[in-house]
C-alpha cells in the first residue's frame, strides 16, 4: 500500500509543504494508523500537531490546524551553547541531561546555585549550530514545565547526551 512518510523534519505548528512527504510502499495490517499517499493533497498546506522526523510514516493525528505540542505539563526550552560544546552528532529525539557550567570567573556555583541547577532531563527537540550572534549553538529540549526556572538560572550550561537505561543523572 502506497502511504505517506516524512521527507525532512517539519516543527510543530509549521505548515507542511510537499518537499516534506514522500511515497513509501509498505504491508499494513491497520491503514488508520498511516495516511494513504492519495491523501497527500489533505496533507500539504496544513499544520503539524506534532514535531515531524524525518523517516517516520505519517498518521492521521499528526496533522491538524494548530500545534498540540508540547503537551500538557511540558515545555520548550532554548538552551544556548558555546562553541565546541555540542556532543557530536547531537539530533532531535536524543535523551539528555543540561547540566550547570562554572560560574563566570571559573569559580564553582555555590550551594544555593548548585541546589537550583540539578542536571534536567529532557529530549532533543531541534539543534541550531552558531546561528545567533553571540555565536553559541541552541539545542531546543522538551523538559519537564516545573525544570524551565532551573534551566534558565544555570550559568554556561552543558548538554550530556544519555542512553535509554539512563532514568537519573547525579
Amino acid at each position: 500500500m502506497p502511504v505517506l512518510a516524512v521527507v525532512r523534519p517539519v516543527a510543530a505548528g509549521e505548515v507542511i509543504e510537499a518537499e516534506d512527504v514522500g511515497v513509501v510502499r509498505l504491508g499494513v495490517d491497520d491503514a488508520t494508523q498511516v495516511v494513504a499517499a492519495g491523501r497527500r493533497d489533505g496533507v500539504v498546506g496544513r499544520r503539524a500537531v506534532v514535531p515531524l522526523l524525518a523517516g517516520q510514516l505519517l498518521a492521521p493525528g499528526q496533522v491538524g490546524d494548530a500545534a498540540a505540542f508540547p503537551p500538557p505539563g511540558r515545555a520548550l526550552v532554548v538552551v544556548g551553547v558555546e562553541p565546541g560544546m555540542l556532543p557530536a552528532g547531537l539530533a532531535a529525539g536524543q535523551r539528555i541531561a543540561v547540566v550547570p557550567g562554572t560560574a563566570p570567573g571559573g569559580h564553582a556555583a555555590g550551594d544555593a546555585e548548585a541546589k537550583l541547577s540539578d542536571p534536567v532531563l529532557g529530549v532533543v527537540s531541534a539543534v541550531s549550530v552558531q546561528q545567533s550572534a553571540s555565536g553559541k549553538g541552541a539545542v531546543t529540549v522538551l523538559v519537564d514545565a516545573a525544570a524551565v526556572r532551573r534551566i534558565a538560572q544555570m550559568t554556561e550550561p552543558r548538554i550530556a547526551v544519555l542512553s535509554e537505561s539512563v532514568k537519573e543523572v547525579s
